[in-house]
């Protein structure tokens, strides 16, 4: 359920990814909403685009395991299609199975080298593999790949100068190569071609956000919802939910909230928007409202487990302590028994709620149902990094150190390291409080500053390593830290 929390983050709070990674991941995705959105208004149960729609929505509303399965369910139907394989590897990494993340990338490298060698100009292909390439850290291949798409789209536009496809494709090129005026130019190219396609301007303004001008890609949403047709109510509030996200990623919480309510006034019953609502009320400190907005989500999705944990997080920050073991047990009676996975990370953040208030005797019982759901999913799945991560914090939570660091350790050495390095940060942060338990807080130290070079934001990091330099006698150093971890928002 932790698991569950940083998804939250990535796709809502938006903490973890730097501007034009959460750019070139909202552009992965606008390439497979080629392939399938178009036909979501006549999807049906049991197709491929109903399972890769169904996917995003679960993942927009934190059910990372749940839009893995859609994912799954997608592959079933077409087990050659190599852009539903990377969805699902990108929302394996994310959750931090890395090995398995890494195995689903190469399995969909292994079909794209195979459709490139029937068609060598297959364009869309190149661009897949250099996406592949690019998460399994293999940069100088994925750029050779983008080059070779561009040549492509080049060549397209060599020949029909007014190709508008062409255009955005090399767009979307340019921009993973990091030639962001280029691309810019390339997507003015694209709407002047195309100035009535509602599309195009969404685009584009998906992808000026990520490169820095949030302006301009308001202007653009504006434009793209203006072009949308009136009766369709649907796609208006699609929009309207795509530009809250952008302005919530640039921290502009007020106009994100005013988009999103937009959003809700053509779809009122979307329980994912109303969880977004939430959360971006959580941002600017309205926990009222936001508690209102989770009770909404909840009465039009009453069975989603993951609104009642956010809902359950927010009751804790709020101090309303009682009522937030009643939202946990709430969780906890949704999920079914056979989820282990699920069920482990509930109780594990359930005692750490109990431990806030006092409640220890409970909170260790808590804790003791955490390790050995931890140790039975790990049994079932013993490639999941990130369950033995949590398995580690578990045990730091019941004071067994030792076990605690030695569980970390094994997460680092079997983590193939792939961006955006999220079970790797987490378990160097963890590793670090274990060390700093254990009063080993040169070590510690250590652990926190390697955290640090692949996270630079991460405020856990920031504190832990202020706690070891004080430790150290490093009152200086010590100070600068903490005030970076509270500058960075940093929360016990």
């Amino acid at each position: 359920m932790e698991n569950n929390a940083k998804i939250a983050e990535i796709r809502h709070d938006h903490r973890q990814l730097p501007d034009i990674l959460y750019a070139v991941f909202k552009l992965i995705f606008s390439l497979i909403s080629l392939k399938f959105f178009c036909t979501s208004a006549v999807a049906r149960e049991e197709t491929t685009g109903y399972w890769i729609n169904r996917a995003e929505e679960l993942m927009h509303n934190d059910s990372i395991d749940e839009a893995i399965s859609a994912c799954g369910m997608a592959q079933k139907k077409e087990p050659w299609n190599d852009s539903i394989i990377v969805r699902k590897a990108m929302y394996l990494n994310i959750i931090g199975m890395v090995n398995e993340s890494a195995k689903t990338y190469e399995k969909a490298l292994t079909l794209l080298d195979e459709k490139l060698k029937k068609n060598a100009i297959d364009v869309e292909a190149w661009q897949w593999k250099a996406i592949v390439l690019a998460s399994l850290n293999r940069e100088d291949e994925s750029d050779q790949a983008y080059e070779k798409a561009l040549e492509i789209f080049d060549q397209r536009i060599k020949n029909d100068s007014r190709d508008a496809d062409s255009w955005i494709g090399r767009a979307d090129v340019l921009l993973n190569l990091g030639r962001w005026d280029e691309a810019r130019e390339s997507y003015n190219r694209a709407t002047e071609l195309k100035p009535l396609d509602y599309s195009v301007w969404w685009r584009k303004a998906e992808v000026i956000s990520g490169i820095g001008d949030i302006n301009e890609s308001v202007e653009a949403y504006d434009k793209a919802i203006s072009l949308i047709p009136a009766y369709d109510a649907a796609e208006r509030a699609l929009a309207y939910a795509a530009k809250a996200e952008d302005l919530a990623f640039a921290e502009r919480w007020e106009e994100a909230l005013e988009a999103v309510d937009k959003s809700l006034e053509l779809n009122p019953k979307s329980s994912v928007w109303w969880h977004f609502k939430a959360s971006t009320l959580m941002e600017i400190g309205r926990n009222d409202e936001a508690l209102a907005a989770f009770d909404e989500a909840l009465r039009q999705s009453p069975g989603d487990a993951h609104s009642w944990l956010r809902k359950a997080g927010l009751l804790v920050e709020m101090k309303c302590y009682n009522e937030s073991i009643k939202a946990y047990d709430r969780t906890l009676e949704l999920i079914a028994e056979s989820n282990t996975k699920e069920l482990a990370g509930i109780w594990l953040v359930k005692g750490t709620a109990l431990n806030r208030i006092g409640r220890r005797k409970e909170a260790k019982e808590a804790f003791r149902m955490s390790l050995e759901l931890h140790v039975k999913a790990i049994l079932e799945d013993p490639g999941d990094l990130s369950l033995k991560r949590m398995k580690g914090l578990t045990l730091y939570n019941l004071g067994r150190y030792e076990e605690s660091l030695e569980v970390y350790d094994q997460v680092l050495e079997a983590s193939p390291r792939i961006e955006p390095y999220v079970i790797d940060v987490s378990a160097l942060e963890g590793k670090g409080d274990a060390l700093r338990a254990l009063n080993r807080n040169q070590e510690a130290l250590e652990a926190y500053n390697e955290a640090i070079e692949l996270a630079p934001s991460s405020s856990a990091a920031w504190h832990g390593k202020g706690e070891a330099e004080r430790a150290l006698g490093q009152v200086g150093n010590a100070g600068m830290s903490l005030l970076t971890a509270d500058k960075l928002g940093y929360e016990k």
